[in-house]
């Protein structure tokens, strides 16, 4: 009896513990734009990209609730439009070599930070693909009153599966760029996880995690392996996503399980949308296999960028190598 009070005490501790770290993960206050201003140029002369600190301009976007940080890298007024999406956790100026090089290319280029992240409004990693989906869409909705009819989508890693997503539900757009896929009716979305063989069991109960919005926090690290990536922007991964001030270190048990969970508004097979779907070979967080089978399913017009001997990172690491076929995919599809 004293052995199962003394276990029931510490499963509440842990609780509590649990509880609280949530808390105050999810309720990191942001820093002033003065220090993110300073921290940002900081970052970017140690991966060598000070030349293009302040290209862009900012705008804050309301919808759904959320005040959405845009990132606008200009070109003409009456040249197609990209919003892109960033990956787990951390946010558009991240991606600045390239959305910048992007507008060289003759593409007004928004870069969105989605609720709960970077600049924008909402708790620290609260979220689902669905919200994050519902954001893209609003600043979608945005660049077609803003610049009319030729807009593309594109994302990276969890925003690659973003704009997946908005290719099904946005018949609309001209294009989307995914690098990386996801899609809710395949059985082994569980790959895309640290340790698969744990969170494979964890699938049949993952769907009360987004049912009853479980707002308890899991580090990115738990699922993702930060100190295998690697990168030359940033050296440290897993130091990054500890020190950065504008980086979600945690999520929402919501959160993950809805990357895995939730439903397409059509069948991949159904995707009108022209979709690039991009893959490096030494990509550790998605398989080869799943992508390609993904890719397979698609009826649209398709094209697959590989990448040899490329890892995950490489719309901040090897912007030079996808810009072209990048650039030419879009203008094939924006000039039709």
């Amino acid at each position: 009896m004293k052995k199962l009070r003394a276990a029931s005490a510490m499963a509440a501790l842990g609780m509590l513990g649990w509880a609280a770290y949530s808390y105050m993960e999810m309720n990191k206050p942001l820093p002033s734009d003065e220090e993110i201003e300073a921290y940002a140029e900081s970052l970017f002369d140690q991966a060598g990209l000070g030349e293009y600190m302040n290209t862009w301009r900012e705008e804050v976007l309301r919808a759904n609730g959320y005040e959405l940080h845009l990132y606008f890298f200009d070109s003409d007024p009456k040249d197609p439009v990209l919003v892109f999406v960033p990956g787990t956790g951390v946010y558009a100026l991240l991606y600045t070599e390239l959305m910048h090089k992007l507008s060289k290319e003759g593409f007004n280029v928004i870069g969105l930070d989605p609720r709960g992240h970077g600049k924008s409004s909402g708790k620290r990693g609260s979220y689902t693909l669905g919200g994050l989906l519902e954001d893209t869409r609003a600043v979608i909705d945005h660049a077609f009153e803003l610049y009319g009819d030729k807009v593309a989508v594109a994302g990276s890693s969890q925003g690659g599966m973003t704009a997946f997503y908005a290719a099904a539900a946005e018949p609309r757009l001209k294009a989307a760029i995914c690098h990386n896929v996801i899609t809710d009716d395949e059985p082994d979305n569980y790959r895309m996880t640290r340790w698969p063989s744990i969170y494979s069991k964890m699938m049949p109960i993952a769907p009360l995690a987004t049912l009853l919005n479980i707002e308890l926090r899991l580090p990115v690290s738990a699922y993702l392996d930060l100190k295998h990536e690697e990168t030359r922007m940033i050296p440290d991964v897993g130091r990054f996503f500890e020190e950065d001030p504008m980086a979600v270190s945690a999520v929402s048990l919501s959160a993950f399980a809805s990357l895995a969970l939730t439903p397409m508004a059509r069948p991949v097979e159904e995707i009108d949308v022209p979709v690039m779907v991009i893959h490096s070979e030494l990509d550790d967080i998605f398989p080869e296999d799943y992508v390609r089978r993904v890719y397979g399913r698609l009826n649209c017009e398709k094209e697959f960028l590989y990448l040899p001997g490329k890892y995950h990172l490489v719309m901040t690491d090897f912007v030079d190598e996808i810009l072209p076929p990048i650039s030419d995919f879009l203008k094939k599809q924006m000039s039709e």
